[in-house]
């Protein structure tokens, strides 16, 4: 008897072959990354082994990003150290989002295929072989989050946190380090929890948003051997939150290689030239530069010949700071601006120091958001002290950490267009700004240094290490 065979009934068969395949793709792609870790791990049994702990890092899904140099940096500090280092990511971008300076950093990259299928059969894997130890993660991971366990155990990343943990055991570090309280950070706890390895967390400002459903900041800090805060404003901030003194906790702010920045020869504005205005930074809400581009306007019909250049791009992925970018072009149009704002884009580190170089001022416009979003150390403004720019900041997030007002530039309140290019104004005073200049410079060299800063960081995580490794020793010998 002939039975017709329906168009819906091929898709569906034929979308469940290719899903199959997919599959079967996703998991051979799998194991071939796994197994290259593996061979890295057994490397050094035929060479000199280093005698720095194994350190493997990640700061978020794609590598590079070209807004994270200040993690690059920290990162590539740890290998220049002594310290055998992976990055870890899981979708490579594009090479030229890398930092001129953090180079080096680009074969110190592996890929970890993250994938929910994946991630779900790895989970089964670790329940088989360790069981109640998967049991308890998941219910510390539920209790904090406020979730029900069958709940977390549906949630994409912490399926795939299963398959990095499969790489940490495949590369075997000594130690595991992220950067924000994102899916990377969720990783780290999940290796550490089922392998017994040490981890630390480096924070920012995101810890204040309550904008991840695994977020579970306050877990981390419970369970991090080690944390590092990025400003004394964010340490205060993350032991509110503790409730407590965190003492596995470090001051570092964000660092700089600051030999490759050339100090500027005293500050001058060619004649007959407009004062040239510099900022440089991701185009996003927290940046502020809608008052940059009033305080321009404010100075237009004071009669001060002045042009900016903002340098930077919206996030292409996020709705918001592109809406944000067409926004602050629309208001430069509109207030008949155009030839005296230049949206110069995104560039490359060296395109932004020929910026630097060229510019009399640099104006860092920054506000905090209503959310609780902010800057802490903006690298960009370090790296404009670095040349010894004359610089004029707000009092958001962290800047007054690295400026005093009127020492190493002028501080003004945020959202204050008048206030902003009053300062502005002011700092073409060539005495005041030969002042500001060089109170940057020296400030930048003594105390954000990547070379002199890092060294209690490293210190700290190899006191971490040692201190898992004697506690190891101390279960067995009770066995």
């Amino acid at each position: 008897m002939w039975i017709p065979i329906h168009d819906d009934m091929v898709a569906r068969q034929w979308r469940r072959l290719v899903w199959i395949l997919k599959l079967g793709a996703l998991r051979v792609a799998h194991g071939l990354l796994l197994a290259r870790l593996r061979f890295e791990a057994w490397l050094p049994v035929f060479g000199k082994p280093s005698r720095r702990p194994r350190i493997m890092a990640s700061a978020s899904w794609t590598f590079p990003v070209y807004s994270q140099s200040f993690v690059q940096q920290e990162v590539l500090a740890l290998a220049r150290a002594g310290f055998p280092v992976r990055f870890v990511y899981a979708r490579l971008g594009s090479r030229v989002e890398l930092a001129d300076t953090c180079e080096a950093l680009w074969p110190l990259k592996r890929r970890v295929l993250l994938h929910a299928a994946t991630g779900a059969a790895d989970l089964a894997r670790f329940r088989r072989r360790m069981p109640a130890q998967v049991e308890a993660l998941t219910q510390l991971v539920a209790t904090a989050a406020g979730m029900r366990p069958r709940d977390v155990e549906r949630h994409e990343p912490f399926l795939q946190a299963f398959s990095y943990a499969r790489a940490v055991e495949a590369w075997r570090p000594d130690y595991l380090h992220s950067y924000f309280f994102y899916e990377q950070t969720l990783f780290a706890l999940v290796a550490s929890q089922l392998l017994g390895i040490p981890r630390g967390v480096t924070c920012y400002a995101d810890h204040m948003l309550q904008d991840y459903p695994l977020k579970l900041v306050r877990l981390h800090l419970q369970t991090c051997d080690v944390i590092v805060a990025t400003s004394r404003r964010i340490r205060a901030e993350l032991e509110t939150l503790h409730g407590a003194p965190l003492h596995q906790l470090i001051v570092k702010p964000n660092s700089i290689d600051t030999s490759s920045f050339r100090v500027k020869d005293g500050w001058f504005r060619p004649a007959g030239k407009p004062l040239r205005v510099l900022s440089v930074s991701r185009i996003d809400p927290k940046k502020g530069i809608e008052y940059l581009i009033d305080a321009m306007r404010i100075l237009t019909e004071r009669g001060v010949p002045v042009e900016a250049h903002i340098v930077g791009a919206a996030d292409s992925h996020s709705p918001e700071s592109r809406a944000y970018e067409t926004a602050l072009r629309t208001r430069t149009a509109e207030l008949g601006l155009a030839g005296a704002i230049h949206f110069a884009g995104r560039r490359t580190s060296r395109e932004v120091r020929r910026f630097l170089d060229d510019a009399q001022v640099f104006v860092a416009p920054y506000v905090d958001l209503p959310n609780g979003d902010k800057d802490g150390i903006p690298t960009a403004v370090l790296e404009a002290m670095a040349t010894g720019s004359a610089i004029v900041a707000t009092d958001a997030g962290s800047i007054c950490e690295i400026i005093d007002d009127g020492q190493q530039g002028l501080i003004v309140p945020q959202r204050d267009a008048q206030a902003l290019a009053t300062a502005v104004q002011r700092v073409t005073q060539p005495a005041l700004a030969t002042r500001l200049s060089s109170g940057a410079a020296a400030r930048v060299r003594n105390e954000y240094d990547v070379a002199s800063s890092e060294g209690v960081f490293h210190d700290l995580v190899c006191v971490a290490v040692e201190a898992r490794r004697r506690t190891r020793l101390a279960s067995k010998a009770r066995r």
